[in-house]
């Protein structure tokens, strides 16, 4: 780990008041090992597939439960970056010796989080092969939870209806509450909603989707979504998601929705995108989305046009999909190399632009040797950096440049892309990209500030940062893996816009301290992708369907050789 790091952040946690300890040790990367042995509590119980990477046997070692409590209690509810999702995925669900001393309401932390942030089915796989704790407050809550999202709203109430102490709890009173509502219990409804009321503990979305629930109508104006509990409400009023509500939604909530084959095929593309770009689900659940759903031969046929007419609309990706997996003969390939380009210019935000990276990663390898127009190949470009190939995005960069001796000899549009390109592989490649750089006589801009974007959100109160960071030391001086992989998730989930200085010393060293240090490279890059993007609006660059539209690049002039 690298101590400088370290004592830097510590030094601005100092502000906060926090005493952190600063006894520091070097740590190689564990030895990953899947092991195999019966399943006996929420940390025993694994969650990944064969052969999958996880993290060794003794993640949980010497490591204090009150610490892990707190660090659980922080865990992110919607991963930050794809790779956050995929550390969070390694760190939660692979098997371990539970901690000395924790009890059950640890595993049902663990469990909670995992379905909170989007792993519901492994979640519930760990709920019901774990053979203890089934009356613990924490466990019942996280069952609660999995059942929420899984459309199961009756067995959620019947859980809390079951409870033999501990009703009084919020949570408890907001199910209660919700269950009152769905049954059409009225008078009940009110008392409940006027004791949350008076514990300031019930906000206006919540009333306006329970009382919408108990009449069984759309409320006047449908709230933003974001809690397992504020889905059920709005399904048991019968109304759908919008699309946009997607944005600020937990994790959960976007995976039940990529499940709910009820939904419209929009919504259910969109919460597919959203799930893939948050690294909780598979790019495979997308791919047989896109071939499950039916279009006439003339619609198909029609494909260039429609995309043209619906730049934002997700079942045009679809459309577009089909088309292009309709071209297999050689004669088509330049046509199917022209398709691929312009399905991904569609792309107007980070998680359709990572989704559909990934969706075409396949048949965007067949096109090597291919001879492709320099649009062309920086959108496949962009697209290898996505999937982390930094090796063939380095091959169709060069491909831009082609048989010119430097940049100058591109459009000036062109030209800026290309640099913009170089940056971003920079990020994630540094000596693949010099290397490009220096043969088409660009400078690159990695170590100016700015360029790889805002590295974490802050927490809003710095004590918790303080917290984290001395967890993260701790799980660092006592090689304490998988405390170091929750340090660097609770980290990443803090929600101010400015700052994060701290929080992203903690990701990326806490990331490398858990074995995972290819994860926080890949973090910097999707965080500085997803930046580009974001700044997009601001800077006037508005989403184009052309084959060079989608991303905003940022812009430094080439040197003279």
């Amino acid at each position: 780990m690298n101590r400088n790091k370290l004592l830097a952040a510590a030094a601005s946690a100092f502000v906060a008041g926090a005493s952190v300890p600063f006894a520091v040790a070097q740590i190689a990367p564990p030895d990953t090992v899947e092991t195999a042995q019966l399943p006996t509590d929420a940390f025993a119980i694994g969650g990944l597939e064969e052969g999958e990477r996880g993290l060794p046997a003794t993640l949980w070692t010497n490591s204090d439960p009150q610490i892990l409590d707190f660090l659980l209690s922080h865990a992110p509810v919607r991963p930050a970056s794809p790779s956050l999702g995929r550390a969070m995925r390694r760190t939660l669900l692979s098997p371990g010796a539970k901690p000395a001393g924790a009890d059950v309401s640890l595993g049902g932390k663990k469990m909670l989080a995992l379905a909170r942030a989007g792993f519901v089915d492994e979640a519930r796989n760990i709920a019901s092969l774990a053979s203890a704790g089934r009356n613990d407050l924490v466990v019942a809550e996280a069952d609660a939870t999995i059942s929420l999202l899984n459309g199961d709203a009756e067995y959620a109430c019947r859980r809390g209806a079951g409870l033999a102490g501990g009703r009084e709890a919020i949570f408890w009173v907001r199910l209660r509450a919700f269950c009152y509502a769905r049954a059409g219990e009225l008078d009940a409804l009110d008392l409940t909603m006027n004791l949350l009321r008076e514990r300031g503990a019930i906000s206006q979305a919540d009333e306006a989707l329970f009382f919408a629930a108990a009449a069984g109508a759309p409320p006047k104006d449908v709230p933003p979504i974001t809690t397992p509990l504020q889905y059920a409400a709005l399904k048991a009023a019968g109304v759908e998601m919008s699309l946009n509500d997607l944005a600020g939604a937990e994790g959960g909530v976007i995976a039940a929705v990529a499940r709910d084959a009820g939904v419209s095929n929009a919504l259910r593309i969109e919460a597919t995108m959203r799930a893939v770009a948050l690294g909780i689900m598979e790019p495979s659940r997308l791919n047989a989305l896109f071939s499950g759903i039916q279009f006439e031969v003339a619609d198909l046929g029609a494909a260039i046009d429609t995309a043209a007419a619906r730049p934002g609309d997700p079942v045009t990706d679809a459309l577009l999909y089909q088309s292009i997996a309709a071209m297999t003969a050689p004669e088509f390939i330049r046509d199917k190399a022209q398709r691929i380009s312009l399905a991904l210019a569609r792309a107007d935000s980070f998680h359709r632009a990572y989704s559909l990276a990934h969706l075409y990663a396949e048949q965007i390898a067949t096109l090597e040797g291919v001879i492709v127009s320099p649009e062309e190949a920086s959108s496949f470009a962009l697209a290898a950096m996505t999937t982390g190939d930094s090796v063939g995005a380095g091959r169709w960069l060069a491909s831009m440049i082609g048989a010119n001796e430097s940049v100058a000899a591109l459009p000036e549009a062109l030209g800026i892309e290309f640099i913009d390109r170089v940056n971003l592989l920079s990020v994630l490649d540094p000596q693949t990209a010099a290397r490009i750089a220096r043969g088409a006589g660009v400078s690159l801009l990695s170590n100016e500030p700015g360029v790889t974007g805002a590295g974490a959100r802050a927490h809003e109160d710095p004590s918790v940062t303080a917290r984290i960071l001395e967890a993260a030391f701790d799980a660092v001086a006592g090689e304490k893996v998988g405390q170091a992989g929750l340090a660097a998730l609770a980290a990443s989930s803090g929600s101010a816009a400015f700052g994060g200085e701290v929080e992203a010393v903690i990701i990326e060293e806490g990331l490398d301290a858990a074995g995972m240090p290819e994860l926080g490279r890949r973090h910097q890059f999707e965080r500085a992708l997803a930046s580009a993007f974001a700044a997009a609006p601001a800077a006037g660059q508005a989403a184009s369907t052309s084959e060079e539209g989608g991303f905003a690049p940022r812009i430094k002039p080439p040197k003279s050789r």
